[in-house]
C-alpha cells in the first residue's frame, strides 16, 4: 500500500518560470508528460524504451512503481476518469446536465436519448450478461459506436453502453498489478512535444518483438497514437499533463501532488486566470463550458487543449472558469 518512489518529485521546481519573469509570464519552451504503463505491460523491456526516449529529449522529474492496491485505496482511477464514471452511474442525468452530448448522441444514432435504452456498463455487465473484456472487445460497426468529449457510447444487445472500456480497466488493479509512471520536463517544450515524445517511444516500443503493441493486429484500422493507449498513456496536452500529475505524483506515502502545486496549475493561479477553488472545480468536472466568440462551447479540458501554446491554455481556463463561476452563482440563487 506504499507508493515504490524511485526518483522523488521536486517540490520546488521551476515550472513555466524563469528566473527574473513576472508570475503572469510563461516560457513556452518549457513543457511536462506523464507516462505511466497499463498493468498488463509493467515489464522491465518496456520500462527501458520508454526511459531511453525520455532521457533524449527532458529532464526526469519523478520515476516511481504504484501498486494496484493504491489505485483502490486511494481511488485514483476515479479521479483521473471523473467525468466518465459520472456518465456510468447516471447517464439521463449526465446527458440532461450536457445537452451538447445528448443532441450528438440522437444525431449519430437517429434515436432520442428518452426512447434510448442507455445504460452505464457496470450495470451493462449483468444486464445484458456479458464479461468485462467482452464490453471492450466487441466489435461494433461505426454507426453503433460513438466518442464524443471524452465519452463512449456503443450499442450492444440493442442497448447503447456508456463508456464500455471502464470496467475491464478497474478489472486490471489489483493488489498483483503494478503501474510504472514517470513525469518528464522537456529541455525544448512546445505544443509539439507531446507528439513528438508520444511517436518516439511508440517507434521504440513497436520496434521489438519483446515489446508489442497490446492488440496491435486488432486495432490495426486505427491511427498509431490510438493503437498505443492499451500499452501506455501519455499526457497530449498541458492540461492532460496538469490534471495526470495530480492524479498519479506521489509526493510521499499517502499524499498525492495538489493539481494547484502543479507546475501549470501553480502558472494558472498565479496568472490569475483561475484560483484554488476554481482549478479544483474545473479538475473535478472535465466536461465545462466555455464562453468564446460564436457563443458557449462545451470542453473536455483534458483534451481541449491539443496543440494549443501556454497562452492559448491561459485563456481557454479564464473562459471556463468564468462560465462555471456563474453557473455556481445561478444554481446558489435559485429558489
Amino acid at each position: 500500500m506504499k507508493p515504490d518512489l524511485i526518483i522523488r518529485y521536486p517540490q520546488k521546481a521551476d515550472g513555466f518560470y524563469e528566473s527574473g519573469q513576472a508570475l503572469g509570464d510563461c516560457d513556452d519552451r518549457v513543457a511536462y508528460a506523464v507516462i505511466y504503463l497499463r498493468p498488463e505491460t509493467n515489464r522491465v523491456l518496456y520500462e527501458k524504451a520508454i526511459l531511453s526516449c525520455v532521457r533524449t529529449c527532458g529532464e526526469l522529474l519523478y520515476l516511481a512503481n504504484l501498486n494496484g492496491s493504491l489505485f483502490i485505496r486511494d481511488r485514483i482511477l476515479e479521479s483521473h476518469f471523473t467525468s466518465q464514471f459520472r456518465f456510468i452511474a447516471a447517464p439521463l442525468q449526465e446527458l440532461k446536465r450536457y445537452p451538447q452530448i445528448a443532441a450528438r448522441f440522437q444525431e449519430h444514432f437517429h434515436v432520442a436519448v428518452c426512447d434510448a435504452r442507455i445504460i452505464g456498463s457496470f450495470q451493462a455487465v449483468g444486464e445484458l450478461e456479458v464479461s468485462e473484456e467482452d464490453l471492450m472487445e466487441t466489435v461494433v460497426p461505426d454507426t453503433d459506436f460513438l466518442d464524443c468529449w471524452g465519452q463512449t457510447f456503443k450499442k450492444i444487445a440493442g442497448a447503447f453502453v456508456v463508456n464500455p472500456n471502464l470496467p475491464a480497466i478497474v478489472k486490471r488493479y489489483t493488489s498483483e498489478s503494478n503501474v510504472f509512471v514517470l513525469a518528464v520536463r522537456a529541455k525544448e517544450g512546445s505544443p509539439r512535444f507531446f507528439d513528438e515524445l508520444n511517436k518516439a517511444i511508440f517507434t521504440a516500443v513497436s520496434a521489438r518483438k519483446e515489446t508489442p503493441v497490446i492488440d496491435g493486429e486488432k486495432l490495426g484500422s486505427l491511427a498509431w497514437s490510438e493503437r498505443i493507449r492499451r500499452t501506455y498513456h501519455i499526457s497530449t496536452n498541458h492540461v492532460m499533463a496538469m490534471f495526470d500529475m495530480a492524479d498519479f505524483v506521489y509526493t510521499s506515502e499517502t499524499t498525492r501532488l495538489g493539481v494547484a502545486d502543479t507546475p501549470l496549475g501553480s502558472w494558472l493561479v498565479a496568472s490569475g486566470a483561475t484560483n484554488l477553488e476554481g482549478l479544483t472545480r474545473l479538475k473535478e468536472a472535465q466536461l465545462c463550458p466555455a464562453a468564446g466568440t460564436d457563443g458557449e462551447s462545451l470542453e473536455y479540458l483534458p483534451r481541449s487543449a491539443d496543440g494549443l501554446s501556454l497562452a492559448e491554455v491561459g485563456a481557454l481556463f479564464r473562459r471556463a472558469d468564468s462560465c462555471l463561476q456563474g453557473r455556481v452563482t445561478n444554481n446558489q440563487r435559485a429558489p
